[in-house]
């Protein structure tokens, strides 16, 4: 990885012209400098697309970046993987952030993975996660759905697994792609984003697992917003369907072949530990 990599923010858009300009913002207040920006909106019937554009062109989002953002719109709604796959497609970075156009960024999130990537060569990096609402106040501790979420990466830090990918595998501790930074050459191994509307960040996640084992950067560096119209809620009722049809694929995968990465949750890797984990999990009924 060079000194100074260009990190490549890729901002998928749909139906958030009320926060929108609260996440370019927090991109925007980032403390690394050598960045570029692609914004890609999923034929929103809303003015994101006005909005995006209006803060993209004023003279302080232009002083703040070398390279110009880049904005695409697409004229049919395609769901967020074909968004964050064609956003991916126009940049140029070393290394490829996301984040969700109703999200937020902490100032020091972009030079906090990068230096943590740098130091350790990790190719994949998810941060700590606070959760806040429609005005920023953070509900972490007060939300129940956050809650969960929060316990997801406390889990981690209570190292109740023996890899960060035996966690990856027992829930999407990741919790969102706007939580994923990645190397480009990972995503060239990976491959895209799969057509999963409910669970194509997890879906992703385990698939990198297979190459690269993640880094948990025990920071909070990304702000979720929960808002009443998140796409978890929307979609929930194909999520037991997305995710059986993730998981056997996973586990097809890891069942026969040696993976990259060495300590990727695999018979192979881990014999009698990952039958007894799968077991204790209640995933054999996916194997």
């Amino acid at each position: 990885m060079s000194e100074n990599p260009l990190v490549s923010i890729v901002i998928p858009c749909y139906k958030h012209e009320k926060f929108i300009q609260r996440c370019l913002e927090s991109v925007a207040a980032q403390t690394y400098e050598n960045i570029e920006v692609v914004i890609v909106d999923d034929c929103s019937p809303d003015g994101s697309a006005s909005e995006i554009q209006r803060l993209i062109e004023s003279e302080s989002w232009g002083s703040r970046f070398f390279h110009p953002a880049q904005f695409h719109g697409f004229t049919k709604n395609q769901g967020a993987h074909a968004a964050i796959n064609y956003g991916i497609t126009q940049t140029k970075g070393e290394i490829i952030a996301l984040v969700n156009s109703d999200d937020a960024y902490h100032p020091e999130r972009i030079k906090a993975t990068v230096n943590a990537m740098q130091k350790g060569r990790h190719e994949f990096v998810f941060s700590r996660v606070q959760y806040i609402d429609e005005d920023d106040r953070v509900i972490t501790n007060s939300h129940p759905v956050a809650k969960t979420y929060f316990k997801f990466q406390k889990n981690i830090n209570l190292k109740q697994f023996p890899s960060v990918g035996f966690a990856c595998l027992s829930a999407n501790v990741s919790i969102s792609t706007g939580n994923f930074v990645f190397t480009r050459a990972l995503f060239n191994r990976v491959g895209e984003f799969n057509d999963y509307r409910y669970c194509h960040d997890w879906d992703f996640l385990l698939r990198s697992i297979v190459y690269a084992e993640p880094l948990f950067l025990e920071e909070d560096l990304y702000y979720y917003r929960f808002h009443g119209k998140n796409t978890f809620e929307s979609l929930a009722a194909i999520g037991p369907q997305e995710c059986a049809s993730l998981l056997r694929n996973f586990f097809s995968k890891v069942q026969c072949h040696w993976s990259p990465n060495a300590i990727a949750p695999s018979p192979l890797n881990w014999p009698g530990f990952f039958e007894l984990f799968i077991q204790w999990h209640g995933l054999e009924r996916f194997m």
